[in-house]
């Protein structure tokens, strides 16, 4: 094989990017997703699971009697990266347009600022992150 590099005309190009934009999209149904995104999209119903008095265990066996092939502690593990990255992002919402909503407010002001507006207190578990150096996605 020889050191040179395949080149392609413009209208090769062109004919490539006209069959993939013809091409349909997959259907959501069918796509196939890791085992972490499947955890991801199933952890609503699992915190409902453990609200039930199910444990953690229970709970993996369970997906396991449904084809996910998942240990307990891949599970935890799982569960932990998912709600770490959710709140390094800031909301633990499945939507994350809903807390991006209301957040037209004024811009945080400096520690020790005084405001214009005394009766405006700063809401808690607003998306006011700061990065530490203990964070996991450093």
């Amino acid at each position: 094989m020889s050191g040179e590099q395949t080149k392609y005309t413009l209208e090769k190009i062109e004919t490539i990017a006209q069959k993939l934009r013809a091409m349909p999209p997959v259907e959501k149904k069918k796509q196939e997703h890791s085992k972490i995104e499947t955890v991801k999209m199933l952890r609503s119903e699992i915190a409902a699971m453990q609200k039930r008095g199910y444990s953690l265990e229970q709970v993996s066996e369970a997906l396991r009697g449904e084809g996910l092939d998942i240990l307990t502690p891949t599970l935890k593990n799982y569960l932990q990266r998912v709600k770490a990255k959710a709140k390094a992002k800031g909301t633990t919402s499945k939507n994350p347009a809903t807390k991006k909503a209301g957040s037209k407010k004024a811009a945080p002001q400096p520690a020790g600022a005084k405001t214009s507006e005394p009766s405006q207190k700063p809401e808690k578990n607003k998306a006011t992150f700061t990065a530490r150096p203990d964070s996991s996605d450093i």
